[in-house]
């Protein structure tokens, strides 16, 4: 009986692994209440309190209430390394890997300033760069914000609810309308935010064919956070050089140039000088290597430069 006992135990723990079953493991805090502070294991948790252990192999445990105590979690060995991978843009590991760990150290997913809900939160950011607004949207209904920290995480969940999903839906008429609403135009965000806001709106503009307005908010996408949204700032600078390449008054000066009715002073002239200027900040620094598409480069053959 012992035999079998022992036998189905294994094929259970065998299962689990093939099928990808994460281990839960007990995150580890310093826990700083009114009458003490302490470094602990915590082994349960809700909204309104923790059971914890000081040793990992005690069977002594306390219970704190967490209304009168600070918890600040130690960063766990799964999170860092999805945070490398997130930082070299390998946004498909990350987004693999900040879910194991949000599955890990999910028994603590109330605690404010948990590592299970950041990893979440990371989980979404990985969709956004990777352009999944799809999955995006589906993660989204799940995802509870509360126990993030930092104001500009809860901006950016708002972000996603309001300016990605018009995004998804094709919603430009809505969105441009949201865009020009004071609460957004006057509401305080970091950089990486504000650029994802305007590059959004750049869309919307496009959508509702009003190329002129859809360049200046490319542009404000990537003045906003030119160096910490690299791929973003790439999508508006592509953007801005689609537009610039089919503007009827660039088409019209391409035409003319070279010929006595060319004027350096249209519209059309200083359009080319933007697309020239692109084009060369792609190639120095904007691009990080990446070749920028043969149907720009068309913009250096009016460069008088070169020429």
């Amino acid at each position: 009986m012992k035999k079998f006992l022992f036998s189905a135990l294994s094929l259970v723990s065998a299962s689990s692994f093939v099928f990808g079953q994460t281990e839960t493991k007990e995150p580890f805090a310093l826990i700083m209440t009114e009458e003490d502070s302490f470094s602990a294991y915590i082994v349960a948790s809700s909204k309104v309190s923790l059971r914890c252990r000081e040793q990992k192999q005690s069977t002594t445990y306390k219970n704190v209430r967490l209304a009168s105590t600070n918890v600040y979690f130690i960063e766990p060995a799964e999170y860092t390394q999805a945070m490398e991978l997130f930082r070299a843009r390998k946004y498909v590991e990350a987004r693999d890997q900040f879910t194991i760990c949000a599955a890990t150290y999910a028994k603590v997913d109330e605690v404010p300033g948990n590592y299970s809900t950041l990893a979440n939160y990371f989980v979404l950011e990985c969709h956004r760069k990777l352009g999944d607004l799809n999955a995006l949207d589906t993660a989204l209904e799940s995802f509870i914000a509360g126990p993030l920290l930092h104001q500009q995480d809860h901006a950016q969940i708002e972000i996603y609810k309001v300016f990605w999903d018009a995004v998804r839906t094709s919603a430009w008429s809505r969105l441009v309308s949201i865009a020009g609403d004071p609460k957004w135009e006057e509401k305080k965000l970091a950089g990486e935010l504000r650029a994802q806001v305007s590059y959004c709106t750049g869309l919307a503009y496009e959508g509702i064919k009003k190329p002129g307005m859809a360049l200046n908010a490319y542009n404000g996408a990537f003045v906003a956070d030119f160096a910490a949204s690299e791929v973003l700032t790439r999508k508006a600078a592509l953007a801005c050089l689609r537009i610039l390449k089919n503007h009827e008054d660039v088409v019209l000066a391409m035409k003319l140039y070279g010929s006595e009715e060319y004027d350096e002073n249209s519209n059309g002239a200083f359009l080319i000088r933007e697309g020239i200027a692109l084009v060369k900040l792609w190639d120095k620094s904007l691009g990080g290597g990446e070749k920028i598409p043969a149907e720009y480069k068309v913009f250096l053959k009016y460069d008088k430069k070169d020429n």
